[in-house]
């Protein structure tokens, strides 16, 4: 009878070829899937990037004001300014007074303390800068309401422009000491076409976007309201744009 060889250099290994085989297997499928995400992520996708940007400031005018400046200088231009857009037209298209409060409407209103409510319609017209939107113009419709102690500006698109699929803004100004607190607001969609992995990115461009159009919205109403804050007499623009 034979003796067993116990020798440590006999002794056969556990990992023989199935299991290398195995393993090369799984190390292909895992690539191949790696391979396979990326692929999917570099697919481009439709997809609607949206941006919302708040602020508020203070402007150094009593709110009278800034009411009666806004009123009679056309603020327009000055409300809808921001990154990229510019009134390149506007029309009035209604107007109501309402009186019912105030007992002497026309010397308030020559005093520049009204207490009538005022609200107006206007269709708008702006350019737009912007190439990667692939539209010039852009159609909006604001609506005005002026209250004896608060004013409210809503502007929104009519509708989409090239890859500008929704644009609103609002303006709100209210007394605050003897100053004048203004929010504005823009909310904007576009559409975008970009590889899956980018679209986070993409969003993040539109919200800078936005944020960029109030800060310089800011910008335009103060230095509309400045002015003219020093003027005793504000008197109505003439003419139409």
């Amino acid at each position: 009878m034979e003796a067993l060889d116990r020798s440590p250099g006999k002794k056969k290994s556990t990992l023989g070829r199935p299991a290398t085989v195995i393993i090369g297997l799984a190390i292909a499928t895992l690539l191949l899937a790696t391979a396979g995400v990326l692929a999917w992520q570099m697919t481009s996708v439709s997809h609607a990037a949206r941006g919302y940007s708040e602020r508020s400031f203070v402007i150094d005018a009593d709110f009278d004001k800034f009411r009666k400046i806004m009123v009679r200088k056309d603020a327009t231009a000055a409300i809808v300014a921001n990154s990229g857009m510019e009134l390149i037209e506007e029309q009035l298209q209604g107007l109501s007074l309402d009186t019912a409060n105030d007992e002497h409407p026309i010397l308030n209103a020559l005093r520049g303390k009204s207490k009538s409510d005022l609200v107006a319609t206007k269709q708008l017209v702006v350019s737009l800068e912007d190439p990667a939107l692939e539209a010039d113009r852009l159609s909006l419709t604001q609506q005005a309401a002026i209250e004896p102690h608060q004013m409210r500006v809503h502007t929104k698109a009519n509708q989409p422009a090239g890859n500008l699929e929704d644009y609103t803004a609002t303006l709100t100004a209210e007394p605050e000491g003897g100053k004048t607190k203004v929010i504005v607001t823009v909310e904007q969609t576009v559409r975008v076409k970009v590889p899956k992995m980018f679209v986070s990115h993409a969003d993040g461009r539109v919200q800078e976007a936005a944020d960029e159009s109030t800060r310089q919205q800011q910008q335009s109403i103060t230095e509309f309201v400045a002015q003219y804050a020093d003027q005793t007499f504000v008197l109505p623009e003439l003419g139409d744009r």
